[in-house]
């Protein structure tokens, strides 16, 4: 392999590497490539923003090489380097696949791709123990920031408010755009017009240079409130924040207004050749006239304006339909402004009377007289507009017209869903009126069903439907949307029809019905539903559906709807149940005991020999008994959880039976579970509660005769705490930061608001003190910032509450450095003087003995000891022997609750 180098050199050493541009040896891979770009062999190079490159937002590294006679494990041996810091490259390896030439890297680690650094990289291929040469080096500079928005001005359009408008419509304006940033090559922009939201302009110009100015020229369509958005682009592509311009474009238009030709809706008392008064009002001072004219060859003209700026022209439409006045005032000075565009309708379409409220029953007809509102009509055309989304092809119908222009339109519902009728007259020529909307509302006339009987299977259910369509001459009945199963039915005098239908199986059952008349009309269909059931009859006197039985055993009867019943399974309130054999005639009965008071639920069903099963039947019931503790709640702990309730007012209380289980659901029975409390008292603390676990407790009430009411529960969720530490040891006088969580222990979701505790106990002893309370956050978590004066064990207690269980943490230990101070009485003395070296041990370890040790021949040694005294003080005297530097320290030895310790070096001159 040509490019495959003897040896390979690890990554961490760069012979030769600089922050220069080095050349690359044969057989190095070459197209080299930084963010689809040409490598940049001197430095900067391109600016990249990895957010704006690609999905990975990562600046992407590749190159091409000749895998001739290479081996089929390959590596893109990558290196990136801060053209700065030279001596500590990144290494990125890439397995190349078997097939590939190019080498290919993301850099995806943004703590290695900081903003404002210039990069510099080259690549090589590792075959084993065999490398080819380096690539050239090329260079990236990273820019992640568009910095601040830049500033907007303009003479003609300077930013300000309505009472300080400027410009007009069509007058041009330049704006100024100037970078904060000396890396801006272009500016985005976008102009906003009130009047005109829809109508913006947006666009890119040019710097006039690196981080030089730009200017953007723009003439408005519109008056009043506009702004101008700018965001600075740099070399990388970023966006600066935007910067706004907000500024108002003076009015020179004039207003319109008529109450003949309205701009909203029609004045019917006008129309086409009859003269309208229309006002003009100036907004712009010196108007000497206003020129109107109407679009699309209509009339057109001037009019003085008086000295208040208004004038009044009265002016006849030679033409039906919408229509746009524009009006533009012209001053003294012969200058024309901008128009006022004024839309209005010329209503000549036809008068309608007769049935115009529109509202038919299908099947049915509407008829209407039709009157001219224009010459020489001689017909009508109509068509109808539909409700619905779908696009269905316009039928227009034409009627002919009396030789008065008049006429009369009937028109038949054959189908729901129209909206309306749009009617226009057409004149001799052709010429068509404007179209008069009618609107229609369809009655679809769906027939009302009623059914009795066929809730058993195999029983016959009887249907009676009427409709309210006219005329109806049948009614086609289907069962459950089977058209096989669809019946013709001929309706009574009255229009009724009835019919029936024996299902043949068991379940959810439909029946649809529409009615037609002679003429095919077919209303909207609609029908009943109902369940054809095979599951067994249920019946109890001691146990009625309505009222309530007694807390005593009672007995049900089953017998059976599905032919062949052998057996019938039951349970109650979807918990315990059984099997009962059936007789002979396919009937059973169930004795049963209620385990307490309240609402129940008995599900059974029907099984035959070969195990069928019928559908399930739900005979629903209520069990009296005492009636139940009130306000029953429970307080979480530490393995411990406080119950309390109040006791119902009754006269013949035997006992509150209290039971717990764990996880969410509660005791079934007073008998289920685990034995809490028994007694005639409103409150009791559960222990030896399990840590981390979920319980719920229950409580009965049983008066003297045995009878138990229902049972109220309540839940604790089990919560566990942690606990973490910033730093493991410290220096006296340094804080730690004691962070933990309280969390439920079934989905490890954090606990909000929990009230926690940090207990504190000092290394050799056994006591534990409160050092804090708080409470969690949002998340769970909680920490405190707390300066121990010696080693502690710490542990977060939540205490728990009336949700959840409380819990400890376990422990973690922080070790306390005691602090040594050393002062020397001189630093220099002559050969025979002495030097004292004196300080203090925090916190104070009265009678407990510090060493003095001497740096000699690179390691230290004892020198001397002292006792420290009550205040933690210590004094050495020193006379050295020798001339020279000389270098000493003071150790405080560790105890149970501090770790050893050392002063700062303190040195001294000999001469």
């Amino acid at each position: 392999m040509a490019l495959i180098m003897a040896s390979t050199l690890g990554c961490g050493t760069i012979v030769g590497l600089t922050a220069a541009p080095a050349a690359a040896a044969a057989g190095a891979p070459t197209d080299l490539k930084t963010a689809n770009q040409s490598c940049a062999i001197a430095a900067p190079g391109p600016y990249l923003s990895p957010v704006l490159l690609n999905a990975a937002q990562a600046v992407v590294l590749k190159g091409t090489f000749d895998r001739t006679g290479a081996g089929p494990q390959l590596e893109a041996d990558f290196q990136v380097w801060d053209v700065a810091d030279p001596e500590h490259p990144q290494q990125w390896l890439r397995t190349i696949g078997e097939q590939s030439n190019e080498v290919y890297v993301q850099l995806e680690d943004d703590a290695k791709q900081l903003d404002g650094v210039t990069y510099a990289w080259r690549v090589r291929v590792l075959d084993g123990a065999a490398a080819s040469a380096w690539s050239d080096t090329c260079h990236f500079t990273i820019d992640r920031s568009g910095g601040p928005a830049p500033t907007v001005t303009s003479a003609e359009y300077p930013a300000g408010s309505w009472d300080d408008a400027s410009g007009a419509i069509g007058v041009p304006g330049a704006f100024a755009l100037a970078p904060v940033s000396a890396d801006t090559v272009s500016y985005r922009y976008r102009f906003y017009s009130g009047e005109l939201p829809e109508d913006t302009v947006e666009g890119t110009v040019n710097a006039e240079g690196l981080g030089g100015p730009a200017t953007v020229r723009w003439s408005p369509r519109a008056a009043g409130h506009h702004s101008l958005t700018v965001r600075a682009i740099d070399r990388a592509g970023n966006a600066s924040e935007p910067a706004y311009h907000e500024f108002y474009v003076k009015e020179t238009r004039p207003s319109v207004f008529s109450a003949a030709y309205q701009d909203l809706a029609p004045n019917l008392d006008y129309n086409v050749g009859v003269p309208g008064a229309f006002e003009f009002t100036a907004t712009l001072a010196g108007t000497a006239s206003f020129a109107w004219r109407i679009d699309e060859g209509g009339p057109s003209g001037t009019v003085p304006a008086d000295a208040a700026g208004k004038a009044t022209v009265m002016i006849a439409p030679t033409r039906g339909g919408w229509q746009t006045l524009y009006v533009h005032s012209v001053t003294h000075d012969g200058t024309a402004h901008a128009d006022r565009a004024y839309r209005f309708i010329v209503d000549n379409g036809p008068t309608l009377t007769g049935d115009t409220r529109g509202d038919v029953v299908i099947g049915s007809s509407l008829t209407f007289r039709l009157a001219p509102r224009m010459p020489n009509v001689e017909a009508y055309v109509y068509w109808a507009e539909y409700s619905s989304l779908e696009q269905r092809p316009i039928e227009k119908i034409t009627v002919p017209a009396r030789p008065d222009g008049t006429a009369d339109l009937t028109w038949t519902a054959t189908e729901t869903g129209v909206a309306g009728l749009r009617i226009q007259s057409r004149s001799a020529d052709g010429t068509l009126s404007h179209p008069r909307w009618q609107p229609i509302s369809v009655d679809g006339a769906a027939p009302t069903v009623t059914r009795t009987g066929g809730t058993d299977l195999g029983t016959p259910a009887a249907f009676t439907a009427r409709s309210r369509m006219a005329d109806v001459v049948d009614y086609v009945a289907t069962l459950h949307y089977d058209e096989a199963s669809s019946q013709v039915v001929k309706p009574a005098a009255d229009g009724t029809a009835t019919f029936s239908f024996t299902p043949t199986r068991s379940g959810y059952k439909a029946v649809t019905v529409v009615a037609r008349n002679a003429a095919g009309v077919q209303t909207e269909s609609d029908g009943v539903t109902w369940t054809v059931t095979d599951g067994p009859r249920v019946a109890s006197t001691d146990f009625p559906a309505t009222g309530s039985g007694h807390l005593a055993p009672g007995t049900f009867s089953f017998t059976p709807r599905m032919s062949g019943s052998t057996s019938y399974q039951w349970w109650v309130n979807d918990g315990s149940g059984g099997t009962v054999a059936a007789k002979a005639d396919g009937s059973a009965a169930l004795t049963w005991t209620p385990p307490g008071a309240g609402r129940y639920v008995l599900s059974v069903r029907s099984f035959t020999a070969d195990r069928t099963a019928s559908m399930v039947t739900t005979y629903g019931f209520t069990v009296e008994g005492p009636p139940m503790v009130s306000n029953f709640k429970a307080t979480g702990g530490v393995g411990s959880a406080a119950l309390s309730w109040t006791l119902p007012s009754i006269t013949d209380l035997d006992q509150v039976i209290v039971r717990s289980a764990t996880g969410p659901t509660a005791p079934s029975s007073p008998t289920a579970g685990t034995a809490v409390y028994g007694g005639t008292g409103g409150s009791v603390t559960a222990t030896g509660l399990a840590p981390g676990t979920t319980y719920t407790f229950a409580a009965w009430v049983r008066d003297s005769s045995g009878k138990l009411s229902a049972a109220p529960s309540v839940t604790l969720v089990g919560s566990t705490t942690t606990i973490t530490a910033s730093a493991t040891s410290l220096a006296h006088g340094s804080a730690v930061t004691v962070s933990g969580a309280a969390v439920r222990a079934d989905t490890g979701a954090g606990i909000a608001d929990a009230p926690m505790q940090l207990y504190g106990r000092r290394k050799g002893t056994s006591q534990w003190t409160l050092i804090t309370t708080s409470t969690t956050d949002s998340s769970g978590e909680v920490s405190y910032s707390h300066q121990p004066s010696w080693g502690l064990d710490y542990k977060w207690r939540h205490r728990g509450s009336t949700a959840h269980l409380g819990s400890e943490s376990g422990l973690t230990t922080v070790w306390v450095k005691t602090a040594v101070t050393a002062t020397l009485s001189k630093t220099s003395v002559p050969l025979g003087g002495s030097v004292t070296l004196s300080g203090s041990v925090f916190p104070a370890h009265p009678g407990r003995t510090v060493h003095l040790e001497r740096y000699v021949n690179g390691s230290w040694s004892p020198v001397s000891s002292a006792a420290l005294s009550w205040t933690g003080a210590y004094s050495f005297t020193v006379q050295p022997s020798a001339k020279g530097t000389h270098h000493y320290r003071v150790h405080m030895p560790p105890d149970l609750d501090h770790l050893a310790s050392y002063s700062d070096t303190r040195s001294f001159e000999v001469f």
